[in-house]
């Protein structure tokens, strides 16, 4: 039971109703109403809530920062904590090293004026950068467009500070093996954290290799296998906790890698009259490794021309075009730039494509922006009596099967009465589908989850996984069956209990979600 007597002893809370009803929706298609809403304004505050919850009978915590989370990862019937007023620091740019320590309520766009001061950035930054924050982008191990050359926020993640039950912070990053010996002979809460997860990969090594998805990124599960760098001999339970989404404890704060920024950029942009043509584009283009490969399609541009017109009138679109892709290729001088996008090109032409080079920064911007509003537009523009809703729109399976994946989902998607705006990370194999849904009844909501289902089997089929980006949290967490066994699935749990024995942390994502509950909250 909720003593708010007691929990206003500790933090600000908030049980006003207008408060509680803000909290209750994220970017995802569910609505959940949590108990409270806890305001902790430093770490002390952030410790003795943890510890109280852990201390006391049915109380659960749940992380939120920006709120911009698409699988419903900070949605929660339980106390919902906001980690941006207490823990939005960032701190002195290490210049020698590239890096930084930066608070989990550090909102993107803060972070970003500071690192361009000296010209570096925090690469795997989303498409919703100027309103997301820094702690959501490692619960859900987020990435974006630069991701092909970069990799996702787990490769950018030096370190990471986090809570546990027992009410300490601990610092969890790359150790040796002489350190991880060290840590496993410790008689305290650390040193059983650090032996029980030791126990399950070396008990199951085989299982968790076995599990790992084969895609280029991944989200789905709890990464054990990203835990122990055979190569490198290290060990390092910062990876595990990179997309856990706040379910083994409170992280606080993350050191991230910075990249220098190249000065100079080239994009071509190939259009796609069909999607027979859009596997082997793909890879042409891969072959010359540009920092950036992204789509959007017909209907994202139909929106884009009503409400972001002089974008779209820059973009020169035609009639007959599905879709397109832009690439981005970057280097320190001009010349390096402009030589690597025209190889691009010339061997684009020769595998009978029809690139167009683009020499003006404006319509660059232009595409980037039509691009990353894809989906606001589409939210915010709906048709009347339809919702966008994004359910499927965080799948990815390797290139080499993507024409084979395409043709088997549009097989599916002709089932259902539903238009839908294809745009995404496509460099890197991620498809981001979602479709505007009628939502006249609650047929509406189990249409969503048949249609879910089938296609998150396809992907699997294909050696895909069924969540890049987005991460598992409602709407993924009781599809997990769907792509891991059943004895990985209890090493996740297991995982899970280590951490967190009293499931006070984020309870329902990751581990035990189920359709029944993401159907109860689903707004349509």
């Amino acid at each position: 039971m909720l003593n708010i007597k007691e929990l206003e002893g500790i933090c600000r809370v908030s049980i006003e109703e207008d408060v509680v009803k803000s909290y209750s929706r994220d970017a995802s298609i569910f609505e959940v109403k949590p108990a409270l809403v806890a305001f902790p304004k430093n770490i002390e505050e952030l410790k003795k809530l943890i510890v109280h919850a852990f201390q006391s009978d049915g109380i659960t915590l749940t992380p939120r920062a920006g709120g911009t989370c698409m699988s419903g990862g900070s949605l929660t019937e339980g106390i919902m904590v906001d980690m941006k007023e207490g823990f939005s620091s960032i701190g002195e740019i290490d210049i020698q090293n590239n890096q930084v320590w930066v608070g989990a309520g550090a909102y993107y766009r803060d972070l970003e004026v500071k690192t361009l001061a000296h010209n570096l950035l925090f690469a795997p930054y989303t498409s919703s950068k100027d309103i997301c924050c820094v702690g959501g982008m490692v619960g859900n191990n987020a990435s974006g467009e630069k991701s092909i050359r970069y990799g996702a926020t787990i490769d950018n993640t030096l370190a990471v500070k986090m809570i546990c039950t027992d009410g300490n912070e601990y610092i969890f990053g790359e150790i040796t093996e002489t350190e991880l010996e060290q840590k496993l002979l410790q008689k305290d809460f650390e040193g059983e954290l650090y032996m029980g997860i030791y126990n399950i990969l070396t008990k199951y090594e085989d299982q968790i290799s076995s599990a790992k998805p084969k895609t280029k990124k991944n989200a789905a599960g709890l990464g054990l296998w990203n835990i122990w760098n055979k190569e490198k001999n290290t060990f390092n339970i910062g990876k595990l906790l990179v997309g856990s989404q706040g379910t083994l404890g409170f992280i606080t704060e993350v050191l991230i890698k910075l990249v220098p920024v190249r000065p100079f950029s080239k994009m071509i942009v190939l259009p796609i009259s069909s999607l027979a043509q859009l596997a082997h584009a793909v890879k042409t283009i891969l072959a010359f490794n540009p920092e950036v490969l992204e789509t959007y399609d017909n209907h994202t541009y139909v929106l884009a021309k009503e409400h972001m017109s002089i974008n779209a009138e820059r973009v020169l679109w035609k009639d007959e075009y599905k879709l397109v892709l832009f690439a981005l290729f970057t280097g320190d001088t001009d010349s390096e730039a402009l030589l690597q996008a025209a190889a691009c090109s010339e061997k684009l032409k020769e595998e009978a494509f029809f690139p167009e080079n683009i020499d003006s920064k404006e319509i660059e911007d232009s595409h980037f922006a039509i691009r990353r509003a894809s989906y606001s537009l589409l939210k915010n523009h709906a048709p009347k009596g339809f919702v966008a809703v994004p359910f499927i729109e965080d799948t990815i399976v390797p290139i080499e099967k993507y024409g084979e994946f395409l043709e088997g989902l549009e097989e599916i998607l002709v089932d259902y009465k539903m238009t839908y705006t294809f745009a995404g990370h496509i460099g890197d194999g991620s498809i981001r589908l979602i479709p505007l849904v009628q939502c006249d009844s609650r047929d509406s909501v189990n249409q969503i989850f048949d249609l879910a289902e089938r296609v998150y089997k396809l992907t699997i089929s294909f050696g895909g996984s069924i969540s890049v980006d987005h991460n598992d949290g409602i709407i993924r967490t009781p599809f997990l069956n769907l792509m891991f066994t059943d004895e990985v699935l209890r090493l996740f749990q297991e995982t899970k209990n280590i951490f967190d024995p009293k499931n006070i942390f984020n309870p329902g994502k990751k581990v035990a979600g189920t359709i029944d509950f993401a159907k109860k909250h689903t707004f349509v």
